[in-house]
């Protein structure tokens, strides 16, 4: 497949609700044209799109997959996303370097919550889009019902362009309302309209019209004056208003019946634009100043990588949109975010798992190019003499978490190295390291983007990891001030141990950590002793003293002590610092401080009742409200950290998918005592069992 012109070219996100049916559309198209010899079907497990393990057992879309293929001349890369909002990463990967969208809603479900999520993003980035109204065949499907859900919710720019023709499994064919005509199937595609369609037609034809006429005053004058308008005039008119975002075409389907292919093919090749109309796109210089590349084969190189897939046969793959200039094979190119030359050997056209090899790749088409070796998500490749930056995707951030950890050694060998691949691979996942708990985190958007991501360490990394909710990362500090001895003497036949210091404590200011002094006078504790006192404190709090939690936000001070010649060592007053600091907490009015988080929720009106109830269940302290528009609300909270680990899957459940949240760390407080009682005594119980196993 040869790279053609970028006038040719259109490159299509296709979005929606999850198990919409977005995917069988593009498995329909691909067999209906020819690029592929047979069908596949999600629910059989044999759709050539759905090739991950997970998605043939979960029948749904988890990873993007781009479906390339020529229709007449056109060049169309489809870009079939995820439609669950745990694996949103790949939506917002897809829309960015879309050119437009196609939104797919089930005529048998209406307008749902994934509808309204994407077409919120859509407006955002001033993205042009048709929408397809598919599962006609279904029996409760309903096309004027849907399409009337659509006006509603997004306006009368929203007008149909192909009607169908029956219903449920009469289904038959679908009508072009500005050429008059009926689309059928391959073998007679194209019939005259029948009589009885006529009134019907007529009335959409109008809607049609009108939201056309309206975008251009010339044409609106005209129709005003009652004169015809031919076809080529409103087709151009209704292609500027979509690209512009001021008419939203509606096309009906049926990918079971083949019904609406042909329809939707020339929607797409007529109405939305292609990489030629962006004229030029923008980025930065490594100084930061503004540069701008025209969409052309013939400038500077310009590739913007926005996906990263761990291919098993062919190993790392990177998904690139050529922004400007041509790709080659077999040559060098310049990655500017790492600032490494790679080695581009072959370049691949994808449609699903299949790759087809080309030579070179021109501006405003996408491909995928094997085993670079720096290059990750985000990355913009380019020439070395003509650096240019584009900028990143803006990833939706976690919002569930789980602390894991390595099965056995072997998997403890192999973990790091699959979580930086698996990271790559899925930049919405998150890993660090909590060192108040010693824990892995490994958080995602959601509790089902999470377990792909564990089933991935295990099938494609060979890595098993035990999986259990994160401990809390409470920290320990004192009220009072306090002083207490430290003494550790043992005699074991020759030289013994000997150290001896009396410490102060006392609190000090939220954030001061641990700060330690000395004002021995006199030599009790010789000096070369004094930095082994400070490391016995040091270490002491940081382990923690009562509930196995850093100790933070107070000062020591090692004040007296006494030594012996002979016996004394860095080691027995490293010993005696650590248990004079453990006498000390003991007297010092010790307590837990919890983390407590800054969220923020955003839910739809009808139900802020319900989530701040389960808010206020959470020990939240509401902040304010405030309206965003479209029906939802803005809620600002406090919530202590221990209360939000499941938050986004219970939100989701609670407002049917509609609600989301976001959460940062604000800092600490003190937490409640019977919340502490029992932090305490599990730490104390997980003690005696350590003691009893030794």
């Amino acid at each position: 497949m040869a790279s053609p012109e970028p006038t040719k070219i259109r490159n299509v996100a296709v979005v929606g609700h999850g198990g919409s049916g977005k995917t069988s559309l593009v498995e329909s198209l691909l067999h209906a044209v020819g690029a592929t010899n047979r069908l596949g079907k999600v629910d059989d497990g044999t759709s050539i799109l759905d090739t991950d393990p997970e998605e043939q057992k979960r029948h749904i879309t988890i990873n993007m997959a781009i479906a390339s293929f020529t229709t007449d001349g056109d060049k169309i890369n489809l870009l079939d996303t995820p439609g669950y909002a745990d694996f949103a990463g790949d939506q917002h990967a897809a829309l960015r370097v879309a050119d437009a969208a196609i939104v797919f809603v089930d005529a048998s479900a209406g307008v749902q919550v994934g509808t309204q999520t994407v077409w919120s993003q859509l407006e955002e980035d001033e993205t042009p889009r048709i929408v397809v109204i598919g599962r006609l065949d279904r029996e409760n499907a309903d096309f004027d019902q849907v399409l009337g859900q659509l006006r509603d919710a997004y306006g009368t720019r929203v007008v149909p362009l192909h009607v169908p023709v029956g219903e449920h499994q009469e289904l038959s064919a679908t009508i072009d309302l500005l050429h008059g005509q009926m689309l059928k199937g391959p073998k007679d595609p194209v019939a005259d309209l029948p009589k009885e369609e006529a009134e019907r037609v007529g009335q959409y034809r109008q809607q049609l019209v009108e939201a056309i006429v309206e975008t251009d005053e010339e044409l609106l004058t005209r129709y005003l004056d009652g004169k015809e308008m031919g076809y080529d005039e409103l087709r151009d008119a209704l292609h500027a208003a979509v690209r512009e975002g001021k008419v939203v075409p509606v096309v009906a389907s049926s990918a079971h019946k083949h019904v609406g292919y042909a329809a939707l093919l020339n929607t797409v090749r007529e109405m939305l634009p292609s990489p030629a109309e962006i004229g030029t796109v923008v980025g930065r210089s490594p100084s930061g100043d503004e540069v701008a590349r025209k969409v052309d084969p013939s400038e500077k190189l310009s590739a913007f990588v926005f996906k990263t897939l761990a291919d098993p046969f062919v190993g790392k793959l990177s998904y690139v949109r050529v922004y400007s200039g041509t790709l080659h094979g077999n040559t060098q190119i310049y990655d500017a975010t790492k600032k490494e030359t790679e080695r581009v050997g072959q370049i691949f056209y994808l449609r699903g798992k299949e790759q087809e090899l080309a030579d070179q790749v021109g501006a405003g088409d996408i491909s995928a190019i094997p085993k670079l070796t720096a290059t990750t998500t985000n990355a913009t490749l380019c020439d070395k003499d003509a650096v240019i930056l584009y900028d990143a995707i803006q990833f939706p951030p976690p919002s569930f978490a789980v602390a894991i950890e390595p099965s056995s050694k072997a998997d403890l060998d192999k973990l790091a190295t699959a979580l930086h691949k698996l990271t790559d691979e899925d930049p919405t996942l998150h890993v660090r390291r909590e060192d108040a708990t010693h824990e892995t985190i490994l958080s995602a958007i959601g509790e089902s983007a999470v377990e792909v991501a564990v089933h991935h360490l295990k099938n494609k990394f060979g890595v098993q990891v035990d999986m259990r909710t994160p401990r809390v990362p409470y920290r320990e500090s004192i009220r009072a001030k306090a002083q207490a001895q430290g003494r550790y003497k043992r005699q074991t036949g020759g030289h013994g141990q000997f150290g001896d210091v009396f410490l102060e404590i006392e609190p000090q200011p939220a954030g001061s950590g641990v700060v330690y002094a000395t004002r021995i006078v006199g030599g009790s504790v010789p000096r070369n002793f004094w930095p082994a006192v400070e490391k016995g404190v040091r270490e002491t709090a940081e382990r923690g003293v009562i509930a196995g939690y850093p100790l933070s936000d107070f000062k020591a001070t090692l004040y007296d002590g006494s030594f012996h010649a002979v016996d004394s060592s860095e080691m027995s007053f490293k010993i005696a610092g650590s248990l004079a600091l453990q006498n000390c907490v003991k007297e010092a009015q010790p307590f837990l401080l919890e983390p407590i988080m800054n969220v923020e929720v955003l839910v739809p009106e009808d139900q802020m009742g319900d989530v701040l109830a389960d808010l206020n269940s959470r020990r939240g302290r509401v902040l304010g409200m405030e309206s965003t528009g479209a029906g939802l609300q803005r809620i600002r909270a406090h919530v202590p950290m221990a209360e939000t680990f499941r938050y986004a899957t219970d939100l989701r459940s609670m407002t049917g998918g509609r609600g989301t949240f976001s959460a940062e760390l604000l800092g600490y407080e003190e937490c409640p005592s019977h919340i502490a009682q029992k932090v305490i005594a599990a730490h104390e119980g997980q003690t005696e069992e350590t003691a009893a196993a030794r």
